[in-house]
């Protein structure tokens, strides 16, 4: 007689396996959380003074004109200047430890670009909310030797009385002049490659924004001739070594890195993910915490947790001792 097919016994389900496995991704989260992928080469390089070839804006003369980004250098501070109300002062009184520094190298007389690149800086000043010389300051430097201050304060007074939303213009923005060797050590500490141009009378240079941190560390360049306000405020509280902006703003920066290949700010995904990872660890540790209380203190859940179903066939004697022959 064939005998009848006995049932699998069924598997106790494991009170403690949720818990094994929401343990597993807790711990897989935090290891990508805590040990994120190292940043771009191409950003390494350019923090390391990679040079930047800036063709797209200038004219056929002009190309070939760099900017090495000399990030991490300090600008001396002893450089004599001359400001547009022919004061002698240094490059010190700007860099005196109190506000970072937007620093740009014109001249009065460029036929184009100069123009084009101050226009649309104090369209961008015209929208940030950071003030100039209650935030921030602005160093526009000469690179004509010739150029007077009277000339620098035509073109100073050209500027700032644009700068509707930024009452502090006049004082937070100096326009200065200064002897080649100057302009010539003050350019090479910034990686501003230029070159006069004998045969059209002018000078060709690239456009530049360099961010300079109040004691005059170079932090962050902008090669563009466009700078969007949002990009603009970044590069400042990143230069100001948190003394710009609020915490909110320190935040934004800590969710962005600086990407050469856009001369922009983008979104940091490494840190981002990092970010969520952590708040997911916290949601879990939230949720599970009161289950590991209440259980530990619970002795019926206890039980109830521990507790093995049975089924016919088997059972566990009572007593001890082994089934007899005739069950």
């Amino acid at each position: 007689m064939l005998k009848p097919k006995t049932q699998p016994e069924p598997r106790t389900p494991s009170s403690n396996g949720g818990i094994v496995w929401l343990a597993a991704v807790a711990a897989l989260t935090l290891f990508a959380a805590l040990f994120p992928r190292t940043e771009s080469l191409a950003q390494d390089a350019v923090r390391l003074g990679a040079k930047v070839d800036l063709n797209d804006n200038l004219p056929p003369e002009a190309r070939g004109i760099t900017v090495v980004q000399n990030l991490g250098d300090v600008i001396p501070t002893n450089l004599p200047l001359t400001d547009s109300e022919d004061n002698a002062i240094k490059t010190g009184y700007i860099f005196n430890g109190n506000l970072p520094t937007i620093v740009t190298l014109n001249y009065s007389d460029c036929p184009m670009l100069c123009s084009v690149q101050l226009n649309k800086l104090t369209e961008s000043l015209n929208q940030l909310d950071l003030q100039l010389n209650k935030d921030f300051k602005i160093l526009t430097v000469s690179i004509d030797p010739n150029e007077t201050s009277r000339r620098a304060a035509e073109t100073k007074e050209k500027y700032v009385s644009v700068l509707s939303n930024q009452p502090g213009a006049e004082q937070g923005w100096t326009f200065a002049t200064a002897k080649q060797p100057i302009i010539t050590k003050l350019a090479e500490t910034l990686g501003f490659q230029y070159r006069y141009d004998a045969a059209n009378k002018q000078y060709n240079h690239p456009a530049m924004l360099a961010f300079v941190s109040p004691t005059g560390v170079i932090t962050r360049y902008s090669l563009s001739i466009d700078f969007p306000p949002e990009q603009l405020k970044l590069a400042l509280v990143e230069a100001g070594e948190g003394t710009v902006g609020n915490a909110v703003d320190q935040f934004i920066l800590w969710c962005y890195s600086y990407d050469p290949d856009s001369n922009s700010y983008t979104p940091h995904a490494w840190r981002i993910m990092r970010l969520c990872g952590l708040g997911f660890i916290g949601v879990l540790l939230t949720a599970l915490v009161p289950y590991w209380v209440g259980r530990k203190g619970n002795p019926a859940a206890r039980l109830e947790a521990d507790f093995v179903p049975t089924f016919p066939g088997n059972e566990s004697p009572s007593d001890g001792q082994a089934p007899s022959q005739n069950e």
